[in-house]
């Protein structure tokens, strides 16, 4: 049987995990905003100096900060309005006894506008989280497309998506 101590001490550590992963979920929060609202300077307080973004159907690998802000700058050329929803997210915290890394992969779901026509995404993230203090900062995403497409091609069957 465990002590009082041992007892306490396990509580603590799930606690502490409870608490990172509400915190990685205000920090994922922000990113939608930052991203959906065209906020740059929402995405700047939330990437760590070394972050990388990786969107392989795109061809994107950017390394640090300001390449990584680069790529939204370009993004938001692209597309207008962006509105992005999240779904089945697992989280893992780790790092050594400290809990101050952690993972997380999600379904992602995007609406947005592009030349006047609407577009319909959706595919999953691969993050990477460091605590800095009392936040969490993405030091790592990796955005997998696995459909894009038009309302007016609608999204039934492989013919039907296209390649942005």
């Amino acid at each position: 049987m465990l002590t009082v101590e041992q007892r306490l001490a396990n509580l603590e550590r799930e606690i502490a995990v409870l608490q990172a992963k509400d915190d990685i979920r205000q920090t994922l929060s922000l990113y939608a905003v930052g991203v959906d609202d065209k906020r740059p300077e929402i995405l700047t307080n939330i990437f760590a100096e070394d972050a990388v973004l990786k969107v392989p159907e795109w061809d994107v690998e950017r390394v640090g900060k300001e390449a990584v802000i680069g790529f939204f700058n370009e993004y938001w050329k692209r597309f207008d309005t962006p509105r992005r929803y999240y779904a089945n997210e697992d989280f893992a915290i780790k790092g050594t006894n400290d809990g101050n890394t952690a993972t997380a992969f999600m379904y992602w779901h995007v609406t947005q506008a592009r030349e006047g026509r609407s577009y319909l995404g959706w595919g999953t993230y691969d993050w990477g989280f460091r605590r800095a203090g009392e936040r969490w900062l993405i030091t790592h995403e990796t955005v997998d497309i696995r459909a894009m497409t038009t309302l007016a091609k609608g999204w039934a069957g492989p013919d039907n998506l296209e390649q942005l």
